[in-house]
C-alpha cells in the first residue's frame, strides 16, 4: 500500500467527523474523557494536527493550544514571555474552557510548562501527566539547568540581554527530531524563534504536590541521553508508569498512528 501524504491522511481523518466535535465546549459537556495535546520548543499546536482528528475519532474529547508567542501566536513574542507565562498559559486554557479531570500530553519542552502548570494546578483540573519524550523538572529546576556549564551561561546571558533564541539549524533538528522529507518541508516554515526565559526560568512550586496519574513517554529512536536520564528518572519512580515509543521525538508529526496507539495505552 502507497504511504498517503500528509494532505490526504488530514483530509481522510477530518472528513469522516461531525464539525461539532472540534468544539472543545461541546466535547467537555459531553462527559468524553479530555486530552489537552502540549508542544514544544520552536512548536505550536500545528505539530499535533495528525493527531487530533484521530483521537477524536477514537472517542475522546481533545483541545490544544499554541504557547504565548509561538504557533499563531509569533505576532505576540516577547522577551518576557517565559516558562511561568507558558504554564499559566495551560491552567489558563482549562480553567476558560472549563475543563477538569484533564490529561495532558505534553511534548519536549512542553514538559517543563506541564511541570510548571502542575506545581501551580491550584483546582486540580489535571488528574494525568504525561511528559513525551519530555524535560521531566522539579521545584527549583530549569532547562538551562539541564544542560552543560557553557549551554547553561549561554542560555541566562541570552535572558538577560532580552534576546530570542531561534530554532536550531535544520540539518541539527532533522537529525535529532527524526524530521525529514515531506515532514520537514511543512515543520520547518512554522518553526518560530522564543524567549531565553523559556529555558532559564524555574519551576515555581511542588510539582508533585497533587495525587494524580503521571507517565513518562520514551521515544526510544531519539538517542538524546538527556531524554534516557529522565525515563531512568520516571521507571524507578512508583509514582509514574513509564512506555516506550518505537518513534523518533517528533513521533507526532512523523508517524501519528503510532503516536495515537500509544496515547491510547495509557489514557
Amino acid at each position: 500500500m502507497s504511504k498517503l501524504t500528509r494532505r490526504e491522511l488530514v483530509a481522510g481523518s477530518v472528513a469522516a467527523l461531525p464539525a461539532h466535535l472540534f468544539s472543545v465546549t461541546a466535547n467537555a459537556q459531553s462527559g468524553r474523557k479530555h486530552v489537552c495535546l502540549v508542544h514544544g520548543a520552536w512548536h505550536g499546536a500545528w505539530a499535533w494536527k495528525l493527531v487530533t482528528p484521530m483521537l477524536i475519532e477514537s472517542g475522546y474529547s481533545v483541545s490544544l493550544l499554541d504557547l504565548s508567542g509561538l504557533g499563531a501566536n509569533t505576532h505576540r513574542q516577547a522577551a518576557n514571555i517565559g516558562l511561568h507565562v507558558h504554564g499559566k498559559d495551560v491552567l489558563n486554557h482549562l480553567f476558560y474552557n472549563d475543563l477538569h479531570d484533564v490529561t495532558v500530553v505534553a511534548h519536549s519542552y512542553g514538559g517543563a510548562v506541564l511541570s510548571e502548570a502542575l506545581a501551580n494546578d491550584a483546582d486540580q483540573r489535571i488528574s494525568h501527566a504525561v511528559y513525551l519524550d519530555a524535560f521531566l523538572l522539579h521545584e527549583g529546576e530549569s532547562v538551562a539547568g539541564t544542560q552543560g556549564p557553557e549551554a547553561k551561561k549561554s542560555f541566562e546571558d541570552a535572558a538577560a540581554n532580552g534576546a530570542m533564541i531561534p530554532p536550531r539549524a535544520r540539518d541539527t533538528w532533522e537529525r535529532m527530531w527524526g524530521l525529514t522529507g515531506d515532514d520537514a518541508e511543512w515543520s520547518a516554515p512554522r518553526m518560530s524563534e522564543m524567549s531565553a526565559r523559556c529555558f532559564t526560568e524555574s519551576v515555581q512550586g511542588d510539582t508533585f504536590k497533587n495525587d494524580i496519574r503521571r507517565t513518562y513517554m520514551r521515544c526510544i529512536q531519539n538517542k538524546n541521553p538527556l531524554f534516557d536520564k529522565f525515563s531512568a528518572f520516571a521507571r524507578n519512580d512508583d509514582r509514574f508508569d513509564q512506555l516506550d515509543i518505537d518513534g523518533h521525538h517528533n513521533v507526532m508529526v512523523i508517524d501519528p498512528p503510532t503516536m495515537l496507539q500509544a496515547i491510547l495505552k495509557v489514557v
